[in-house]
């Protein structure tokens, strides 16, 4: 058996073709971990698990208050959901909600771009309220 010189482009042109099925598999994988990740709604949202019977009291009666009596929620945190939806992207965000993926350009208005945003804005208000009132009454 004879090497030729069309056998050995051959083997070079295997190699090349596995190498690079190998680089956009790796890519594709490393790019939607990335998404995921990149994508919490809110990052800095404060989860209140106490079981402390004055913080269960406190979080249960501002949740049926968003729930039920929007019209009684405090302006500061009406505000700050209104400041979070409004806010003007400074940098390109790719992302998913409910497993939508949505892309926010630079200088759009998040509400514009992010499905999740006002979701997001009122959990985020809500779960401060909740801090501020367990700081406030169960000290």
């Amino acid at each position: 058996m004879q090497t030729t010189s069309f056998r050995i482009s051959r083997y070079i042109l295997l190699i090349l073709v596995i190498i690079l099925c190998t680089g956009i598999i790796a890519w594709t994988l490393v790019s939607k971990r990335q998404n995921h990740q990149n994508n919490a709604p809110v990052d800095n949202v404060i989860r209140i698990t106490n079981t402390d019977p004055c913080v269960q009291d406190v979080t249960n009666k501002i949740s049926q208050l968003w729930a039920y009596s929007p019209d009684d929620i405090p302006m500061k945190y009406l505000n700050m959901i209104n400041e979070y939806i409004n806010e003007r992207i400074t940098a390109k965000i790719t992302g998913y909600c409910n497993d939508i993926k949505f892309t926010c350009k630079t200088g759009q208005l998040r509400k514009d771009c992010d499905p999740c945003a006002l979701g997001s804005a009122k959990q985020f208000a809500m779960d401060q309220q909740i801090v501020d009132t367990v700081a406030q009454k169960c000290n």
